[in-house]
């Protein structure tokens, strides 16, 4: 009876197949030299795992239809997704070459479980390596944009010999400058290989490099009346004219490499290891203007603008876009250096960070029967980064002497001047450290265990992961601020339990209409930098550091079928204990300050669904939105330091934080996109966008009683310091043509994409507040007002031309 069916089923696919094949239609065009294979029998739990399987529909459909700007998912943080490569974690710059060298990605959004892998409530992306040769193993292709460089080329290779060997390249150069926004430009050029070798079945070592070389020129926030003085939303006070040539103030240069050596080998017929080893290592650099008893070289300071000055010719200077007040006016700097009699006035400087990241990671898989599979195993992982500053461009001087600039006229520490006191009055020139040198290490080491089960149509996931960690400081200066201890050599040793428990639980109604929930908790370390008042010279480190908590829930449901496929999410994450500390001058207290805020908690809440209707064989129709709340779940702790002695300017304030939502979340959201799939290689799409009810990045200073309190005199002052801004809503309208060729073994596409097709030029992308509080004395009285909101716009109307060629 069995056979009977089976055979009855074949014929139906067959004949299915050959109705739907045309002449004129070269949709898969290799379909010929596929192999006939016979049908296997198998139990039934195979028809629910479609069902059960992990996709990001919402993720896929709004990664590039939503409008371009700050944008974090369920209010997270983008460090709450992971991105791993056989266990190993990888920053955003390595992923399109991984892509080109053939990696396959999966993207587990949330709580989703993904087999081998510990992410948190942000998520987890995954890149693996498929067996085998790709069916078209070269592409090359060319691309011409105008958003941050002008020409892109990309090439790859794979090829397979003898013996279990395999081997792919591939190359990533980008170059040019930004059309729309001056002194943006991008020089960058990624490299990589993999090199395999399969040994049998499920064993193999592969051993993967990249490096990524790159400079690029970024922008520079600014607040709304420089942008309206100017007329430009894309404003970009970074850059000035030297000897007639646009040079920006604030470049980042970074190298980078990657490698990733992993094995794979079966220990028994149930039993399987995957060990992998990831190090990293180079530097990153980003250069800016610093001045030594001078005036801030900056254009947009509130003191040059016309609201402080007062006067018109400011404002006419501003209007009529005289660059030597709009801009950087570098031919200036050079003057006043050069009248200096040797010593740098204003020089041009690098914040350098040198990185050594390392890890290990052993996974053991264990089939237990069919239906329940273990993995369990270990992870280690050492970050240590050593940050110093370093001399790039004295602009015409000879020299600076190593010493605290800021505190040259103060009536109390003006005799304790040295940066390194172990080194007193350095002279330095291009090329040398200064200013600060230290290091953070972070050290982790976890133990994993995971418990998959899928029966036909029930299926759990319990995950547990605990560990320890450690960060530390160590300081290469002795600052005479701080002598001794206090700044140099090894900081007290902060030690932390991060650990993660997840339980997913699913029931499949049929093979295509599936239900899962999930719950999680977790704790995990605060970034190192957040937990010293001031990394730079002091080894001070906040009082009492815990790890973040994070508390998650997840409900999802995911309907499947010939038409329609289905997704929708709710959800709900609460965080707890965030610290955060930051280093600003602070005006009510007329000195530079330390601050640190601790006991953050946030809480995200809301609805995320996505679908996909094929409407016919060649249209087919995307849709996504999202709906939810992003707000601060309770008032932090705000504990303020003066940076030259560490003695209290305000300790522990509470922030009235509990009613500000979370800043660049946008938490209504909305995309739909229209593809056809023509005739001989013809296709388009038009797509549109929506983002609303977004909010600028509160800050907790302004919100305490020695700010707000102590500045909101009225009850409009008041306001000013505790309300948070909405921004606008943003829409966006894209459009895309593409028009590929197929030959014998190869094809050629061209394709064309036009983002913000509308034109709309004053959609903001995101903005702060500021930290600084503004004094107005009118007659005998003081009066408060915060600065001004940094904001940064979006891009205008944008276009990417692409020829691509695989063969």
């Amino acid at each position: 009876m069995l056979k009977s069916r089976c055979c009855l089923l074949f014929l139906l696919l067959s004949s299915l197949q050959a109705a739907a094949q045309h002449p004129d239609d070269e949709y898969y065009p290799y379909a010929e030299r596929e192999e006939r294979r016979e049908v296997l029998t198998t139990d039934s739990a195979i028809f629910y795992r479609a069902v059960q399987g992990v996709s990001d529909l919402y993720g896929d459909h709004t990664d590039f239809n939503l409008p371009q700007v700050a944008r974090k998912r369920r209010g997270l943080d983008y460090r709450a997704m992971r991105t791993s490569l056989s266990g190993v974690d990888l920053p955003y710059r390595y992923l399109s070459l991984l892509r080109l060298l053939g990696a396959e990605e999966e993207r587990y959004a949330g709580l989703a479980a993904a087999p081998g892998e510990w992410g948190s409530a942000g998520g987890v992306r995954l890149f693996r390596f498929p067996e085998g040769e790709p069916l078209q193993p070269y592409f090359a292709s060319v691309r011409f944009t105008d958003r941050n460089y002008l020409v892109g080329a990309k090439v790859a290779a794979a090829r397979t010999f003898g013996g279990g060997w395999s081997l792919s390249a591939a190359a990533d150069a980008r170059t040019g400058r930004d059309m729309h926004v001056e002194g943006v430009f991008t020089n960058a050029l990624t490299a990589g290989l993999r090199l395999a070798r399969r040994f049998g079945p499920g064993h193999e070592f592969a051993l993967l490099c990249i490096v990524p070389p790159s400079m690029r020129g970024t922008r520079l926030s600014s607040s709304e009346e420089a942008f309206s003085l100017t007329g430009d939303r894309l404003y970009n006070p970074a850059w000035g004219f030297q000897d007639g040539r646009v040079r920006n103030s604030r470049v980042r240069r970074e190298t980078i490499p990657l490698a990733v050596a992993a094995y794979e080998v079966p220990l028994s017929p149930a039993t399987s290891l995957t060990a992998a080893f990831g190090a990293e290592a180079g530097v990153s650099k980003y250069s800016m203007l610093d001045w030594y008893d001078a005036r801030t070289p900056m254009p947009d300071n509130y003191r040059y603008l016309p609201s402080y000055a007062g006067d018109r010719e400011t404002e006419l200077a501003w209007r009529s876009n005289d660059t030597r007040y709009t801009q950087v006016d570098w031919d200036e700097l050079v003057r006043r250096n050069r009248m200096a009699a040797g010593h740098a006035v204003y020089a041009l400087e690098d914040r350098a960070e040198r990185l050594c990241n390392l890890s290990l990671n052993a996974l053991f898989t264990t089939d237990a029967d069919a239906r329940l599979t273990f993995r369990y195993g270990i992870a280690f992982r050492r970050e240590n980064t050593r940050s110093y500053k370093q001399m790039r461009d004295l602009l015409g001087a000879e020299y600076v002497t190593d010493i605290d600039r800021f505190l040259v006229d103060d009536d109390t520490y003006s005799n304790l001047l040295q940066n390194d006191l172990r080194h007193p009055d350095r002279t330095i020139r291009e090329g040398d450290r200064f200013g600060y040198d230290y290091t953070l290490t972070v050290r982790t080491a976890l133990v994993r265990v995971q418990a998959d089960y899928r029966a036909d149509r029930f299926r759990a996931d319990l995950s547990a992961e605990l560990g320890s960690g450690a960060v530390s400081r160590r300081g290469h200066y002795e600052k005479e601020l701080f002598p001794g201890a206090q700044s140099y050599g090894r900081s007290r040793v902060m030690r932390f339990t991060p650990y993660a428990f997840r339980v997913v639980a699913g029931w499949a109604f049929s093979p295509r209409c599936y239900l899962e929930a999930a719950v999680q908790a977790d704790a995990r370390m605060p970034a190192a930098e957040d937990l010293f008042y001031q990394p730079l010279y002091n080894n001070r480190t906040v009082d009492d550091p815990v790890s973040g908590r994070t508390y998650a829930a997840e409900l999802g449901w995911r309907l499947t079928g010939p038409v329609l496929d289905l997704q929708a999410t709710a959800f709900a994450v609460l965080t707890l204990d965030g610290t955060e500390t930051r280093r600003y001058y602070d005006d009510m207290a007329s000195v530079y300050c330390d601050m640190a805020v601790t006991g953050i908690g946030r809480l995200s809440y809301g609805v995320e669904a996505a679908a996909d209707i094929r409407l016919s064989y060649r249209w087919r129709l995307s849709l996504a939105a999202s709906a939810g709340r992003y707000k601060y779940a309770r008032d932090p702790v705000v504990t303020v330091l003066s940076d030259v002695d560490n003695s209290v300017v305000d300790l522990r304030a509470v922030s009235r934080m509990g009613g500000c939502e979370t800043g660049g979340a946008p938490q209504l959201t909305a995309a739909a996109e229209l593809a056809w799939f023509g005739t001989k290689g013809w296709g388009c799409r038009a797509s549109a966008g929506y983002a609303g009810r977004r909010y600028v990045e509160p800050m907790p200073l302004r919100r305490t009683d020695r700010i707000a309190g102590q500045g909101g005199i009225t009850r409009e002052a008041f306001e000013a310091f505790t309300r948070q801004e909405r921004l606008a809503d943003a829409f966006t309208l894209d459009a895309s043509l593409f028009k590929s060729f197929y030959f014998d073994r190869s094809r050629l596409t061209a394709a064309l994409m036009l983002r913000n097709l509308l034109g709309d030029a004053d959609t903001p992308y995101g903005g702060y507040e500021s930290l600084r509080v503004r004094r107005i004395r009118p007659g005998d009285d003081t009066l408060y007002t915060p600065h001004a909101t940094r904001y940064t716009y979006a891009w205008p109307r944008s276009f990417y031309l692409t020829v691509s060629y695989r063969f």
